[in-house]
């Protein structure tokens, strides 16, 4: 029996041993959020593990109130912290009574219209076609964009195509009038964005559509060995400063701009980055007014992220948010409604 006794002792040692380790990760992508700083360029990868490290604490949260041990307290006192911050994994459903939008825009990554056979099935482009004739939105910002598939969007009046490559690029297709349009070139780098000005009714609009830097991470393809390691952290070093930098030359260009904005944008990283939290301090994130639940936009290795938005200047009030479930790509489309 006291054996027994000393075993449940350290067992519970080390589970609070494992429970301290994991605020400390909390407390970095905390960290990671607000400050940006190169030296910790490396462990920036931490940001995309929030969701996991929120729920262990979570779990170890329930056990030690379970077996009525203080040592609920740490759990606790963290996810009070990170709340009053706005941070978490889940956003409440929001009531939606108005019926009356009038204008919708959609932002996808369309994975280059499944060019490479990445999905089983040789009819996606066909189907992208059909879903955006169904939706019927006023205008879709969609990130890689292939030159082969212009059929997919045949139906839209208006559109302004930007090949980064050969074949590739950024597009944005509309049936409202276009007065204008641009390129934000990022330094160094194959990813920008593009930007067209709309006349909706009597109000001009500058919608941007973006991409960032890419972290090229392949998880399964990773080993175990230092080789491996120095891999993973270089990407994300690489990754982590080139986004920074995009951030500051697109925040630039929408700040120049003379009428409302809208930004559709795969950004590559999550809500609890600082890319975002820098964003989200000058322009509304959509979804965190209209939108419910986890928002998973993205499967990084089976774990669903959030990593694709729609921004709009603090002027422009948003009515509905959606996320499909529609799977022609790697990325889902979403959806704002004016």
């Amino acid at each position: 029996m006291k054996k027994l006794n000393i075993t449940n002792l350290w067992f519970e040692k080390a589970l609070f041993f494992f429970n301290t380790v994991n605020t400390i990760f909390l407390f970095l992508c905390f960290v990671l959020c607000f400050f940006y700083n190169p030296l910790l360029s490396s462990i920036s990868f931490l940001t995309f593990l929030f969701p996991l490290f929120y729920l262990i604490n979570f779990v170890f949260l329930i056990y030690w109130i379970l077996k009525l041990d203080f040592r609920f307290l740490l759990s606790l006192l963290i996810f009070a912290f990170l709340q009053i911050n706005s941070f978490s994994i889940f956003n409440f459903k929001k009531e939606i009574k108005e019926n009356n939008q009038n204008f919708h825009v959609m932002s996808f990554n369309a994975r280059l219209f499944n060019h490479y056979k990445w999905i089983d099935n040789e009819n996606i482009p066909s189907e992208i076609k059909r879903f955006f004739s169904f939706e019927n939105p006023d205008l879709i910002a969609i990130q890689e964009y292939h030159r082969d598939y212009q059929f997919v969007t045949s139906d839209f009046k208006y559109k302004y195509v930007y090949f980064s490559g050969s074949n590739s690029g950024k597009s944005i297709h509309t049936n409202k009038e276009i007065v204008g349009r641009g390129v934000v070139d990022f330094e160094n780098s194959d990813s920008n964005a593009i930007f067209v000005d709309i006349v909706h009714k009597n109000d001009t609009i500058r919608v941007f559509n973006a991409h960032f830097e890419s972290f090229k991470l392949n998880v399964p393809t990773l080993k175990a060995d230092i080789y491996s390691l120095k891999t993973f952290l270089t990407k994300t070093k690489i990754a982590y400063e080139a986004q920074e930098k995009q951030l500051n030359t697109l925040i630039n260009q929408m700040g120049k701009s003379p009428y409302d904005v809208i930004l559709a944008i795969d950004l590559n990283n999550t809500p609890n980055s600082y890319v975002y939290r820098k964003i989200k301090n000058k322009y509304d994130d959509v979804f965190d007014l209209k939108g419910s639940g986890f928002g998973s936009t993205y499967n990084f290795n089976y774990l669903p992220l959030r990593i694709d938005y729609i921004f709009v200047s603090k002027s422009i009030f948003p009515k509905k948010f959606k996320i499909y479930k529609d799977r022609f790509s790697d990325h889902r489309p979403i959806s704002a409604f004016f």
